[in-house]
């Protein structure tokens, strides 16, 4: 069998973040947003090392096959990792099929307590959000009929939008590398 000399990433088989409790984790992503618990399996170590640690993965299927994972690990719970924060820093985006999902599932969230903010039209996609009870962002969003036509477009101008940034930016990110380096250096001398 000859090797391939450039593999393709297929799709994501599961996008994984940390849960504050799988019970109420399971309640959001499975009683509300439809998603089948496909598995939860638990562990007294970390996978791959000797090192124990108690701790339960959970997966949610997706109609496509592929999941969203959550690491349940109560000994190590910290609050800050579950404070909700922007959606510029960490959110998930689930497709459905049209608008009227989305509005569905939009009565599905508020039905059950949630929060909910949209639709709002990004003009590629339409797109409500709410939290779950980890505090991450979760989008629901639908394709606008002309998606195909918009990315493509988009496409089209990816070099120079990546090439005006990084004269925008540069500088800046330069400039913050750098006292992040003196100020670990500072710290790891005193």
């Amino acid at each position: 069998m000859a090797e391939s000399t450039n593999p393709k990433i297929l799709n994501a088989h599961h996008i994984a973040y940390r849960c504050f409790d799988a019970a109420e984790t399971r309640q959001f992503y499975e009683g509300v947003l439809g998603l089948q618990l496909e598995a939860a399996l638990s562990f007294d170590e970390i996978s791959g090392s000797d090192v124990k640690l108690r701790y339960m993965h959970l997966f949610f299927k997706m109609a496509d096959g592929n999941f969203i994972a959550f690491f349940d690990v109560p000994d190590h719970l910290r609050p800050s990792l579950f404070k909700p924060t922007s959606g510029l820093n960490r959110h998930m985006a689930l497709e459905v099929a049209n608008e009227a999902d989305m509005l569905a599932m939009k009565s599905r969230m508020e039905s059950a307590g949630y929060k909910v903010m949209g639709p709002i039209d990004h003009g590629f996609v339409h797109s409500i959000y709410t939290e779950d009870p980890n505090g991450i962002q979760v989008e629901v969003t639908t394709k606008v009929p002309k998606y195909d036509e918009i990315m493509a477009h988009e496409r089209s101008l990816v070099e120079k939008a990546m090439a005006d940034w990084e004269v925008e930016t540069r500088a800046r990110k330069d400039a913050f590398r750098a006292a992040a380096v003196e100020a670990r250096s500072k710290t790891a001398l005193g």
